[in-house]
């Protein structure tokens, strides 16, 4: 009898272990790459952390990367058959990532949700009838404004209108005796977020920057070229910004030394956690211009990459994640972090977003919020800063390099559609 209760204790060990060996086996990970920014860090570690609880068996490791550094290494790693298995993108990098096969279509069930579950906004990483991103979150542009600076130069109230913005931005301009800027109004950096609100810019004045079909770059139309000199006005002949004011847009407003600036939603979290002390801030929606108000969206969204898509198991686990980044949990777990809206339709009217006046702005602007179709973001971009650089540091005049920018921009789209 003792020697059957033993048999049967080294069988029961014996299966034990053997469960335990099958588990550790069984175990997949998947690696996460995302680049250096704060509030996206802190919110994919949190959306992680919620994963793990629910998937215990799928170890999630999260890379940070300078951003600068970012594209490269995507580039080298993924056809190397190294690198993440998840990416955080930006929006306007999924049509080139695509066609340069790091990117991979999502599967079907994550497909399906983000279809009947998620704002107008996700389809612009819609290509060729698939999806090939998770948002993390929408952001769109408001304005915000200092209220004591914007009280101290007269104004009561934010302005209405893109004609007042530029008398609010020269009421609330300071000066040394040397005429150096001490305090902007309004303080332009364009390679910043500048080029990006001068699109939504170009439909308030009755354009578009792009033609319906994306193929064509309409920057020299006239109501591009009206919004363009709109903002080069603000150094030219307003003197209410001056380049190199501060190191950023978003930094001098935080600091204190500027009244107003067009914003991205993830500002309001950024403010939150960098405003100096005394810095009352607000948030209004977008002035109006002659043809209506406008704005524009973007997202960091999570893709699956082509490494992780040839590897069932790194596939099933990765979809696996990319289900819970559309969950309400994991949606609700990044925007806390970030300050920014969920993507999903059913959590933009929770009382924690409804309710909250910093958002309502954005949230009132979300229904025409779209994205730009980019057939390589970083070119068009440079075509962009190049423009803008023409005129205020090179003397170029404004027709000209519209039409230089044009031209730059015309190339990078055709060279993209010749094969798409």
């Amino acid at each position: 009898m003792k020697r059957f209760g033993l048999l049967l204790l080294l069988v029961l060990v014996t299966a034990l272990v053997s469960s335990v060996v099958l588990a550790q086996d069984t175990s997949v990970t998947i690696e996460l790459w995302q680049h250096d920014s704060g509030g996206k860090v802190k919110g994919m570690a949190s959306v992680i952390e919620g994963f793990k609880a629910e998937n215990p068996g799928i170890e999630v490791v999260q890379t940070v990367l300078p951003y600068e550094e970012y594209q490269t290494k995507i580039a080298a790693s993924v056809p190397a058959g190294t690198g993440p298995d998840v990416a955080m993108i930006y929006f306007g990098w999924a049509p080139l990532w695509s066609k340069s096969g790091f990117i991979a279509p999502l599967p079907a069930e994550i497909q399906d949700v983000l279809e009947s579950d998620f704002a107008p906004f996700t389809q612009v990483t819609k290509l060729k009838g698939d999806h090939y991103s998770v948002p993390t979150s929408i952001r769109n542009f408001a304005l915000f404004y200092n209220v004591n600076l914007m009280q101290e130069a007269g104004w009561e109230q934010p302005p209405a209108t893109w004609d007042e913005f530029v008398q609010a931005a020269k009421d609330c301009t300071k000066y040394d005796a040397n005429g150096n800027i001490t305090q902007a109004g309004y303080y332009l950096d364009w390679s910043g977020d500048g080029w990006n609100w001068w699109r939504p810019l170009v439909q308030a004045f009755g354009g578009q920057p792009f033609s319906e079909d994306n193929r064509t770059a309409l920057w020299n139309e006239p109501a591009a070229a009206e919004a363009f000199q709109y903002m080069l006005d603000f150094t030219l002949v307003h003197k209410t910004s001056s380049p190199g004011f501060y190191e950023g847009e978003m930094e001098a407003f935080a600091a204190g030394l500027s009244c107003m600036t067009p914003q991205l939603t993830f500002a309001v979290g950024f403010l939150r956690d960098n405003a100096a002390p005394g810095v009352e801030w607000a948030v209004t929606t977008m002035p109006e211009g002659p043809a209506g108000r406008f704005t524009t969206g973007s997202s960091w969204p999570l893709a699956l990459t082509t490494k992780a898509a040839d590897d069932p198991a790194k596939l099933e686990a990765a979809t696996k994640f990319l289900m819970y980044m559309t969950t309400p949990d994991a949606q609700e777990r990044y925007n806390d972090a970030t300050g920014e809206l969920p993507a999903r339709l059913d959590m933009v009217e929770l009382p924690k977003y409804a309710e909250n006046e910093q958002l309502v702005p954005f949230l009132a602007q979300l229904e025409q919020t779209t994205g730009t179709f980019w057939a390589d973001e970083l070119a068009e971009r440079q075509c962009a800063v190049d423009m803008y650089d023409a005129v205020t540091v090179g003397g170029m005049s404004t027709a000209d390099a519209l039409t230089m920018g044009t031209e730059c921009d015309q190339q990078v789209r055709d060279a993209f559609f010749a094969d798409w």
